[in-house]
């Protein structure tokens, strides 16, 4: 892309015009040529308002006090879930009012950098307000509105991924997981979480009164929903294990496992075989022939099996070589009257 004092612009001409911010910051809306759903729709009704941003933070306070934590520390733990380093490159979706901007910035210094977005331009512009804009290390810190279902990022740009709070309302929860681990790095960690109460909890009245006052706190935790190379894989509860948290490192390939490896015993076999060689059923009586005459030959049923089909085969690759020579000499013989 090439920058623009007005802009960002795509080769092909298409323009991401930028909303201004406190001071002089730039932020680039990559939504300019965004369609959304009904779900995102319902998002920016409830965030993208001018009293969104007081609305959050009354919010955010009251849940807080509610389960009598302090926000910032709490924001550090979750921040060193990241397994961060100093001149880290750090992606802060769905960032609010970017209150975990700081203690991330805390941690990746003076030559790291936080890229933060949100899908409300509202909230992003008000990110850019706030106390965070007071950090020593604020001129690191990049800002854009985009949708966390389509990052406009290239693969592996980060070394780490975060997001809290917000991840239940996203329009596909799944494409969202993937498109932040598409953009770190192999070895680089995602954490993201949401509200959702305990699987433990959830038919006692705790959970019933909680779930009356916010009904996201319902939600389960998507476990079932990270991608193969997802590795190291966390999870645990926090906030009156209301809010659940996942975290999981960056693989480049799914998890190994050797498929060929002989099993020992009656059955014998391979996994391999054991799953893509599976043949029809047999009778009892068959089923017992073949267990018993295994056995006797000291073999496995796998090798027994093996061994028919390919006697079997043997018997017939034979007949197809001798078949022509077979018809010639029919061919020869006169016919009797």
């Amino acid at each position: 892309m090439t920058e623009t004092s007005n802009g960002l612009v795509r080769d092909d001409g298409w323009g991401y015009p930028y909303l201004q911010g406190a001071g002089n910051t730039r932020i680039p809306n990559f939504l300019s040529a965004y369609q959304p759903n009904e779900m995102v729709k319902r998002a920016f009704e409830m965030y993208d308002q001018t009293t969104s941003s007081d609305f959050y933070r009354n919010f955010l306070d009251w849940l807080f006090q509610t389960f009598d934590e302090d926000e910032h520390t709490f924001r550090q733990k979750l921040a060193q879930k990241l397994h961060l380093k100093a001149g880290d490159r750090v992606l802060v979706t769905g960032c609010g009012l970017g209150d975990d901007i700081g203690p991330i910035l805390d941690i990746v210094g003076e030559t790291g950098q936080v890229y933060a977005n949100d899908l409300s331009p509202h909230m992003v512009v008000s990110a850019t307000h706030a106390h965070i804009m007071q950090h020593r290390y604020a001129k690191n810190i990049s800002f854009s509105v985009c949708d966390a279902t389509q990052l406009p990022f290239d693969q592996h740009f980060f070394d780490a991924a975060y997001h809290f709070g917000g991840i239940n309302l996203f329009s596909n929860v799944k494409q969202a997981i993937g498109e932040m681990t598409r953009v770190v790095k192999t070895g680089g960690r995602v954490v993201f979480g949401d509200e959702g109460i305990a699987p433990w909890l959830k038919n006692t009245e705790y959970a019933k009164i909680a779930i009356a006052n916010n009904a996201l706190w319902a939600a389960n935790a998507p476990i079932d929903l990270l991608p193969t190379t997802a590795s190291d894989v966390n999870l645990s509860w926090v906030l009156g294990n209301c809010f659940y948290i996942i975290d999981f490192q960056v693989a480049e390939h799914a998890p190994y496992m050797s498929m060929d490896v002989p099993h020992k015993g009656r059955r014998g076999g391979s996994m391999r075989t054991r799953y893509f060689g599976q043949l029809e059923g047999v009778t009892d009586a068959s089923k017992a022939f073949v267990l018993q005459d295994a056995a006797q030959r000291g073999i496995s049923v796998h090798d027994w099996l093996e061994q028919a089909i390919r006697e079997k085969q043997q018997k017939h690759d034979n007949w197809l070589f001798l078949l022509p020579t077979l018809q010639e000499t029919i061919s020869c013989v006169p016919f009797l009257v």
